[in-house]
């Protein structure tokens, strides 16, 4: 099994486990890799620069096996921009899912950040320091 987790946003972080289990099967290892895709363009980049390139680190990340796909599922926004940012990303990767018939799922944040702290309104330093 390989979950690829996906924190939507111009600077997109991205986790991906394999042999992922849960919390309580001590019968697998969980391999997982992590990072950033800096989807910002430059000056000479239409508007549409940074899904193009969303869409080609979702294809490169398809060869590892990923059978499952989770993301924030954001509610509130700072700005306007964030906001088309975000729904500009969520619809290609559920588009994504769909034509490569990978399940997918939101997950609120106060979900992500009680699983993480025990508490769902933790401040950022808590979760990163969980």
């Amino acid at each position: 099994m390989g979950i690829l987790a996906l924190d939507l946003g111009t600077k997109t972080g991205w986790a991906f486990a394999t042999g992922a289990k849960l919390p309580d099967d001590k019968t697998a290892d969980t391999a997982i890799m992590s990072g950033v895709w800096d989807l910002k363009g430059t000056r000479y980049d239409g508007g549409g620069m940074r899904f193009v390139r969303f869409r080609k680190r979702l294809n490169d990340v398809a060869y590892l096996g990923v059978t499952t796909v989770v993301f924030e599922e954001v509610r509130r926004h700072m700005g306007t921009d964030a906001a088309h940012v975000y729904g500009g990303l969520l619809a290609i990767v559920t588009e994504w899912c769909e034509v490569e018939q990978i399940p997918y799922q939101g997950v609120p944040v106060g979900t992500i950040k009680k699983f993480a702290t025990g508490k769902g309104n933790a401040d950022k330093a808590a979760v990163i320091a969980a």
